[in-house]
């Protein structure tokens, strides 16, 4: 008895450990939010906290959609939708208005991903 009652803590405590550290897919959408927000933040030039509001809003997108394709009992299109809403809610809660438009247009590539005007 004694033996189990070890045997599971020990579990624990190593699987604790093991959640704490990110795992490749979070990395990856670490890696592929920064790289995002600072090649709109380039392109429209939006400052630094607006920057790092993205970073994370962008973040729990992904994560959240992440969640919602890998759910077996939820409606996953109806889910993903309302998550879409969400996140363009708070896109223009961040952003100003011809930031948001810029923003919006680059991302469903309306315009090209280059400098908007030429300096």
């Amino acid at each position: 008895m004694k033996r189990n009652l070890v045997l599971i803590v020990l579990l624990a405590t190593i699987g604790g450990g093991y959640a704490q550290q990110p795992s490749i897919i979070e990395k990856v959408l670490i890696n592929s939010v920064e790289e995002k927000v600072s090649s709109m933040q380039k392109l429209i030039g939006f400052d630094d906290v607006q920057a790092q509001q993205l970073r994370q809003m962008e973040l729990n997108f992904l994560q959240e959609i992440n969640k919602a394709e890998n759910c077996f009992l939820c409606n996953k299109q109806r889910r993903i939708e309302k998550l879409k809403q969400k996140r363009d809610a708070e896109l223009q809660k961040i952003l100003e208005r011809d930031q948001y438009i810029k923003y919006d247009a680059i991302e469903n590539e309306r315009i090209k991903k280059y400098p908007l005007w030429a300096k």
